[in-house]
């Protein structure tokens, strides 16, 4: 009886052993942690890692308001001539016209108007002619006879008279008759005797 007890004894001691040690083995391991799943991307969100893009600018595209309403810079007015420079760039000599006799009649003012205003304006020309006298202290007459067509235009300048004296002088007159467009005659086709007056100031 004494063997059979401690063949019991010895039994019962290795089955309430055994628990423990499997016990003691579980509680040897640290528990897994749980995988985190993958973080997922938001739409329109860039992916991690990849370099922004800074959209350029458009060669197109029309300029802002603010450049477009700059004001243009306004033009300067054109110099205008100055009447005191330009009579005084002239010859010191008055111009006149002293008889203007026209080849058939009539000689009233009607009829003598249209020569009248058209040889006028050009006075200062034939003040410039006096550059080419001798003696420009000395005064004189010049005289042309001029034929105009009845549709006016230009003359035919012939018989130049002078007495003044100058190389070029008379050529100078004659020139500034031939420019003229005269304006169309009263009384159709006319030829006239016209003289001027230079008298030095």
């Amino acid at each position: 009886m004494t063997a059979l007890a401690l063949s019991l004894s010895v039994l019962t001691s290795a089955s309430c052993s055994t628990p423990s040690s499997t016990t003691a083995t579980e509680g040897s391991h640290a528990p897994v942690p749980p995988i985190a799943p993958p973080a997922t991307a938001l739409p329109g969100a860039p992916a991690p890692g990849a370099a922004s893009v800074v959209p350029s600018a458009d060669p197109n595209a029309a300029p802002s308001p603010a450049a477009s309403a700059a004001p243009a810079e306004e033009a300067a007015p054109a110099p205008t001539a100055d009447p005191a420079a330009a009579e005084a760039s002239l010859p010191d000599v008055k111009v006149t016209n002293i008889g203007m006799h026209i080849g058939g009649g009539p000689h009233d003012a009607v009829t003598k108007a249209p020569i009248k205003l058209s040889v006028e304006p050009h006075f200062d020309d034939l003040r410039r002619c006096w550059t080419h006298v001798t003696d420009p202290k000395k005064g004189g007459d010049f005289g042309v006879d001029l034929r105009i067509e009845r549709e006016g235009g230009k003359a035919q300048v012939t018989k130049p008279r002078t007495a003044l004296k100058g190389e070029g002088f008379s050529a100078c007159v004659v020139g500034v008759f031939e420019k003229i467009d005269f304006r169309k005659p009263k009384g159709g086709t006319t030829v006239v005797s016209y003289s001027i007056r230079f008298t030095p100031r």
